[in-house]
């Protein structure tokens, strides 16, 4: 492992961090408010998606130790963990003047900028390691990653409240599958 991956995965790591630290304090905060809110299935499955997702794309970050880093590529490996806290900060709010009551109805409001911020990350994702020069174009774990980019893009465009609900069980269920079978060591996929 080259000192310059040591170097850039600090930075990458450190915003990915400052995300999950805001989708945990953001869960803590509904978690508190759960006698004046109702807590909504829907957005506590998208929160756990987003911290697997996250756990999923730190742990993969070690596939790409072998690519010879410039700054653009450093630059492009930095917008996935940015896109994930936005996404965060979309989700769940660490402030609570800022919460509403109806959290199916804030979600609504969300969700397509959700769900768009999503489905870029995860394009952003699928090709990192192609991009920086450590993966072929075309991986094992390419179906997986273009099944979650389509089911954002179905998240955006369908509101009904229970296709939402199978969108997110899917997602989550996606990950879990990828996390534990396909991800399962560091360099899974890399050289």
């Amino acid at each position: 492992m080259s000192d310059i991956f040591n170097f850039i995965l600090v930075m990458v790591s450190l915003v990915l961090a400052i995300g999950v630290t805001h989708l945990v304090n953001g869960v803590a905060s509904l978690i508190r408010l759960r006698g004046r809110i109702r807590l909504e299935p829907l957005t506590l499955m998208w929160a756990a998606s987003l911290f697997l997702v996250a756990a999923i794309y730190w742990w993969s970050l070690w596939d790409l130790r072998g690519a010879q880093w410039r700054f653009h590529h450093f630059f492009y490996l930095l917008l996935a963990p940015t896109l994930l806290h936005v996404a965060a900060s979309l989700l769940v709010s660490a402030e609570p003047a800022a919460r509403h009551d109806d959290m199916l109805a804030e979600f609504e409001r969300i969700r397509v900028p959700f769900m768009i911020v999503m489905c870029t990350f995860s394009v952003l994702v699928a090709y990192d390691g192609w991009i920086v020069g450590a993966e072929r174009l075309w991986t094992p774990y390419r179906p997986v990653q273009l099944w979650t980019i389509g089911l954002y893009a179905v998240g955006a465009a369908v509101g009904r409240v229970a296709a939402q609900r199978a969108i997110a069980a899917l997602v989550l269920t996606t990950y879990i599958v990828a996390g534990f079978f396909f991800r399962f060591m560091p360099g899974a996929f890399g050289s």
